[in-house]
């Protein structure tokens, strides 16, 4: 989701223990007002933390550079956690969920990325298929066919009816 910060921000009530700790799931904030969820995403993207869920809902703030939060290890930290071990919240977090339900539960899974232009829904969306791809363990070029099948599931993506 895209969160767009007003120029000028109206006076909300914030408490101040609120505003020391900042929360990786707003879900377990008290006092919720859009104040602080601005305020803790701003705080949280100026530390290079892209990325908080709201429940089970991951927000992502665009950080116009790279970041080094996508490499083989980190997918294999998201990979290999078993959901035994709290991580912080990544989009990998979100592909592993998907995919483990898929995969033990035999369940569908789909993952809805959205927001404004320059969002970085497409960079969520390779990421997203890079995990898939190599968690696939294949030696076969598969990881390669799915990411090059991208630009065709952004066509959809961008599709209007």
């Amino acid at each position: 989701g895209v969160v767009t910060v007003p120029a000028s921000v109206p006076d909300w009530p914030l408490m101040k223990s609120s505003l020391l700790h900042l929360e990786e799931d707003l879900v377990l904030v008290d006092n919720m007002n859009e104040g602080l969820i601005i305020h803790n995403l701003r705080e949280r993207f100026k530390q290079d933390k892209i990325y908080t869920n709201i429940g089970t809902i991951l927000v992502s703030v665009n950080p116009f550079k790279r970041l080094p939060l996508y490499t083989p290890s980190v997918m294999e930290t998201y990979y290999r956690s078993g959901g035994n071990k709290r991580l912080p919240p990544h989009i990998f977090g979100i592909a592993d969920s998907a995919y483990k339900a898929m995969y033990y539960g035999n369940e569908d899974q789909s993952i809805l990325i959205s927001g404004e232009s320059g969002a970085g829904k497409t960079e969520a969306t390779k990421q997203c298929l890079a995990f898939f791809a190599e968690i696939a363990g294949s030696e076969s070029n598969v990881e390669q066919k799915i990411i090059q099948a991208n630009p065709i599931l952004e066509a959809f993506g961008n599709a209007k009816t």
